[in-house]
């Protein structure tokens, strides 16, 4: 039982009224014994102690009054499954059972899941004799446990007892769909029906519509298993991870979204980050009805293997959307030798000046960059295999040696990025490395207009045009965070010779066409040429907003460091693996269950690596098969709930103009009885009134004279 205007229960506190003024009224009288009314008095006490319960009965009577008509004015409802309306619908002919076993029919209403109340409606529809019945329930997969229409009870209430509750939020119009088939082999003469037991939502949805048939028409039943209740229901939707080094090195900011799919306004709700199992921060979020927030975390993150992780809120009636799961990642270590080709006295005209602010460890909460530099005379002294990277700024003169040792550091998997200047001699620079770049030298070429004059500035330089966005250097960076690229101005560059047979490709392009930025996979590594200069000699890209993230990327790319992304995959979808060592070839994947899976590489080198058995929610960890000595852990992945299906609400779409589905829909709304109360109250307040009339009367006739009033004067004894 509910109530309309629970508010106005507030007026049972009138029930206590007549009992206080009983209380504050009755006052003792003295007593003085006299002897000639002794007699009198003795004769009298019987009748005196039938009076006094009459005057209790008449007091607990009024009180009731005064409760009843407070519960009258909240007006009382009472709800409740009325499932006659679909047995006797069901009583001839072949019906379909879909049963919804999706996330959100684990909803507690009340004492028990919307699950629960969807099994108890399917017994009541067996126990109604229905002819034929068959079952398909709607779970992880669309599973059929009665095929054929039967009328072995037994059989069906056994296929109804094991369906369990799956994690898929979007296998019901699938299941509907087969629930036709079952019935396309009955006879269309006869009654054939689909009955639907979903959430609020699952009933008011956009089901696929019965197909044409010669005979009778299949009818669409969907029933709300909830009884028409309202279903308020919080959700954790979404969680980003970004760097914030606004905090300082190594931390970051986990935006956690949360949505309220309710009514009503929800007031500080708590909302936790945790690492492994410890809760590591708390805040606390509102929400207006149907609305969404974010909070912000901000962890620092330590180690350098990758940790589970998660964002909660605190249970409600649905806990399967309470959690997501994420992976922190720590920020990846990268070690690059930078060689200094033109080093400078004054700090702001040195070859690396930039290139030292846009890899500082304030700059670079998405990556721990370990900068060695060193000059082009003591380069020799350094073990390139100590290093993920090497950075070449306008260098001159390369030796043999350095020349062999540099492509064979690249072959075994190094990074190597070759920047212009006016120390670079294109012919020798050819002879020593050309085999690395992705193209040769040719010369240097000034930008812009030949006959401009020093006033025309605009036409002296040259502006980056072509972006290539689907190259796996600009991998999720989007469109929106390159404004500044297109302001860059570049006044020399360096023109490269043509060749059709080029390998690698071009990322970033000049508007005369000409090349920027090119890049190469050479052997198990990468190697990247900027045409222009890594300081502002040539151009100013290095004081643009977009250089220091752009280096970034470059840095990440040559060392097959890919970006962190904390986003899960929803379930049911196919995983991305991220895996950069070639020695793996197999890795067994462990599923929050427990269970092992093996995945193999695919075949084709530039094919993605997927994994598609993502069928429960939660952290996915990721070793080599066969272990590997030395080789790291490739990066887990996690895999979240669909939050479209955190929405129990019932679709406010409008009615369709097909008869059907408006027979549809009302159906699904009838199968709920509500009974309202109120004038039940009402009724029995009059029967009341009528009771304490019938005492007063009563009382007059026993005594016209009224009893002595209580508490005045002196009572005779």
């Amino acid at each position: 039982m509910s109530f309309l205007s629970p508010a106005l229960l507030v007026g049972l506190l009138a029930a206590a009224i007549p009992p206080l003024i009983h209380l504050i009224l009755r006052r003792r009288a003295v007593l003085v014994r006299f002897s000639a009314l002794e007699f009198i008095l003795r004769s009298n006490r019987k009748t005196a102690r039938r009076f006094k319960m009459k005057q209790i009965m008449l007091m607990v009577l009024r009180s009731a009054l005064l409760a009843l008509i407070a519960v009258a004015v909240a007006r009382p409802i009472l709800d409740e499954d009325d499932s006659s309306q679909l047995v006797r619908s069901a009583s001839n002919g072949a019906t379909v059972v879909v049963v919804d076993a999706g996330f959100a029919m684990g909803y507690v209403l009340g004492d028990e899941r919307l699950l629960d109340r969807a099994r108890n409606q399917a017994r009541e529809l067996l126990r109604g004799g229905v002819a034929k019945v068959a079952l398909v329930v709607a779970g992880d997969a669309v599973n059929v446990p009665v095929a054929e229409a039967t009328s072995d009870v037994v059989e069906i209430q056994k296929a109804i007892d094991e369906v369990a509750l799956g994690h898929r939020a979007d296998r019901l119009p699938e299941a509907v769909s087969r629930a036709y088939e079952i019935l396309a082999d009955e006879p269309p003469t006869l009654p054939r029906r689909v009955v639907v037991l979903t959430t609020p939502a699952g009933a008011t949805s956009a089901l696929p519509p019965p197909p044409p048939s010669g005979g009778q028409p299949v009818e669409l039943i969907p029933v709300d298993v909830s009884g028409g209740r309202e279903t308020p229901n919080c959700a954790v939707v979404d969680v980003s991870l970004r760097p914030a080094p606004e905090m300082g090195s190594g931390h970051w900011r986990i935006d956690a979204q949360v949505a309220n799919y309710g009514s009503r306004r929800v007031e500080r709700l708590p909302v936790s980050v945790g690492v492994e199992t410890t809760t590591r921060l708390t805040g606390f979020v509102t929400l207006d009805p149907g609305a969404q927030t974010v909070k912000s975390f901000y962890l620092p993150v330590e180690g350098v293997e990758a940790v589970p992780a998660w964002v909660k809120i605190e249970g409600d009636a649905l806990t399967a959307d309470d959690r997501r799961a994420f992976w922190l990642h720590p920020a990846p270590r990268v070690r690059l030798l930078a060689v200094n080709g033109d080093p400078q006295p004054t700090p702001y005209r040195d070859e690396l000046f930039y290139v030292e602010r846009a890899l500082a460890p304030s700059a670079t909460a998405g990556a721990r960059v370990i900068l060695t530099i060193s000059g082009q005379d003591v380069v020799d002294q350094h073990d390139f295999s100590q290093f993920d990277v090497i950075l070449l700024a306008n260098v001159q003169g390369l030796s043999e040696a350095q020349g062999r040792r540099l492509s064979g550091f690249v072959r075994n998997g190094g990074g190597l990025l070759v920047t212009m200047g006016d120390r670079v001699a294109p012919g020798e620079m050819n002879e020593r490395i050309g085999g690395l770049l992705p193209r040769t030298l040719r010369t240097v070429r000034r930008a812009g207009d030949a006959a401009a004059s020093d006033e025309g500035g605009d036409r002296r330089s040259a502006r980056l045009d072509q972006i290539d966005l689907q190259h796996p250097l600009f991998g999720g960076f989007g469109g929106g965070r390159l404004a500044s690229m297109g302001k860059v101005r570049v006044r020399r560059y360096m023109l490269l010779d043509p060749s059709p047979e080029a390998g690698g490709a071009v990322p970033i392009f000049l508007d005369n066409g000409a090349p920027y930025l090119l890049t190469r996979a050479l052997g198990r590594g990468r190697v990247a040429l900027l045409t222009s200069t890594i300081d502002r000699d040539w151009g100013d890209l290095p004081i643009r907003p977009d250089f220091v993230p752009l280096l970034h990327r470059i840095v990440g790319y040559l060392t097959r460091t890919a970006t962190v992304n904390a986003a899960p995959v929803l379930l049911g979808q196919p995983a991305r693996i991220q895996v950069t060592d070639r020695r793996i070839g197999r890795l067994q994947v462990r599923t929050p269950t427990g269970t092992l899976r093996l995945s193999e590489r695919p075949r084709a080198p530039d094919a993605d690596w997927l994994f598609d058995e993502t069928t429960a929610p939660g952290h996915y960890r990721l070793s080599a098969d066969p272990p590997l000595p030395g080789v790291q852990p490739p990066r887990g992945f996690s895999v979240a709930l669909d939050p479209q299906g955190s929405d129990l609400r019932p679709s406010t779409r409008s009615p369709s103009a097909d008869p059907g589905k408006e027979q549809t829909k009302a159906a699904a709304v009838g199968i709920t009885r509500r009974t309202e109360l109120w004038h039940a109250a009402l009724a029995l307040l009059f029967v009341m009134l009528l009771g304490e009339a019938l005492l007063l009367f009563k009382r007059r006739r026993e005594d016209p004279n009224g009893p002595p009033p209580q508490g005045t004067g002196a009572a005779v004894g």
